[in-house]
């Protein structure tokens, strides 16, 4: 993907999410736990990113949310990423369960992987908790459950 498309990805995103007021959160990567325990993968990912809750004017009660970031990966590469999170159910008070939609770079075979992965979300103030979980995906990437910590900026 050219770093042309990739900038005006990124500009059209922050400015489409301005248009409404919106929860902002930077996101502190983390821990790994991957389900192939005999590969010498790094689990320890620190990493920052910044997401943003937006909605649609025209579908004001769907839950919706980008971010981008950086974070140190398995591979104990640096890598990049930018998703787009749905989440439609809300099990309680706090709680997002969904999808997100995205792309990250620095593993095996592949400049850049494209990602779709489920997720569980608390929130309680300004602290958030998400694990994800990861596919495996041969030969481009080695499967986990992944814990990140958030935190409410705005």
């Amino acid at each position: 993907m050219s770093r042309k498309l990739v900038c005006t990805l990124l500009a059209s995103l922050l400015c489409w999410s301005q248009t409404a007021s919106a929860a902002e959160y930077l996101s502190f990567g983390g821990f790994s736990r991957h389900f192939d325990r005999d590969l010498d993968l790094n689990e320890v990912n620190p990493g920052i990113g910044y997401g943003r809750d937006f909605t649609w004017d025209s579908h004001p009660d769907m839950d919706l949310s980008w971010e981008l970031g950086v974070f140190k990966n398995s591979l104990r590469r640096a890598a990049f990423y930018g998703t787009l999170s749905y989440a439609p159910w809300h099990p309680a008070e706090g709680w997002r369960v969904g999808a997100m939609a995205g792309l990250s770079s620095g593993y095996h075979q592949s400049a850049v992987v494209p990602l779709v992965l489920p997720f569980v979300e608390w929130r309680f103030q300004r602290l958030g908790l998400q694990a994800l979980v990861i596919p495996t995906i041969k030969p481009y990437v080695d499967g986990a459950v992944v814990l990140q910590f958030k935190w409410r900026v705005d």
